[in-house]
């Protein structure tokens, strides 16, 4: 199975996360072949590949057509990362006021084209998600050996709570600290919470994410609710169906 792995404009983290890995893969070599990693070997670009894993966000018109041309060339492509699969912190750009972040912005030059940061399945078929900042080692060799051995990959489906609470864990909204927890899909064996620090959904919604049930509880918290809808749009806000909602720019 030829494999390759490539980033848009990101901070690669997520392509560390894979190369942690590199002595579990190697166990994995007569399967897999990673025919292309620009971030760590040359590579020639003739390659058709079984599986692509990109990192990133879309951002500017070369990253458009660097995710276009990834996507004709493989038949499975994998979202890897926050970034790739929700827009990640670059895509809390679109929930702010322009003038806030208008003296940041490069003055465009020669044919560099500004977009609003995106996930990539904004504007490719994506087949898979490998979510989280970065993903969780295990879960990215889990997916190369599910591929390897033929079998469909899974994402995880339960909220971070489910392996907070197996891990013994005290519910960090009963200490007053806004944790996303509830709705955030877990399958980072709550890293976070672990160590105290609360959920701020970096792997993206469940599917059956209640956001006004949980903005309600967080009220009750008191948490005012401009607070927790940019705590919402931190990492996932391009995923929230209410997201395009004008007021929500504030």
């Amino acid at each position: 199975m030829k494999v390759g792995v490539y980033n848009i404009t990101g901070c690669v983290g997520c392509l560390l996360s894979i190369i942690f890995n590199e002595k579990e893969l190697l166990e994995l070599n007569d399967r897999i072949e990673i025919a292309a990693f620009p971030f760590i070997k040359d590579n020639e670009e003739t390659e058709n590949f079984d599986v692509l894993l990109v990192e990133g966000v879309v951002v500017h018109n070369d990253d458009l057509e660097e995710l276009k041309r990834l996507r004709e060339k493989t038949k499975y492509l994998v979202a890897l990362g926050a970034c790739a699969c929700t827009g990640g912190v670059p895509s809390y750009r679109n929930f702010v006021p322009y003038a806030s972040y208008k003296h940041l912005i490069h003055n465009k030059e020669m044919d560099i084209a500004d977009l609003e940061p995106k996930p990539i399945d904004e504007y490719v078929k994506v087949d898979h998600y490998i979510p989280g900042c970065p993903p969780d080692k295990k879960e990215i060799l889990d997916f190369f050996r599910d591929m390897a051995l033929g079998k469909k990959p899974k994402i995880y489906g339960d909220p971070v709570c489910v392996e907070c609470r197996l891990n013994g864990n005290f519910c960090l909204l009963d200490r007053g600290k806004l944790c996303l927890g509830p709705i955030t899909r877990g399958g980072c064996n709550s890293i976070c919470t672990n160590g105290g620090f609360e959920c701020w959904g970096c792997r993206g919604p469940t599917d059956d994410a209640n956001y006004k049930t949980m903005e309600k509880l967080l009220r009750s918290k008191g948490f005012s609710s401009g607070f927790i809808r940019k705590r919402l749009f931190t990492f996932a806000g391009m995923k929230i169906p209410w997201r395009k909602n004008e007021d929500n720019k504030s």
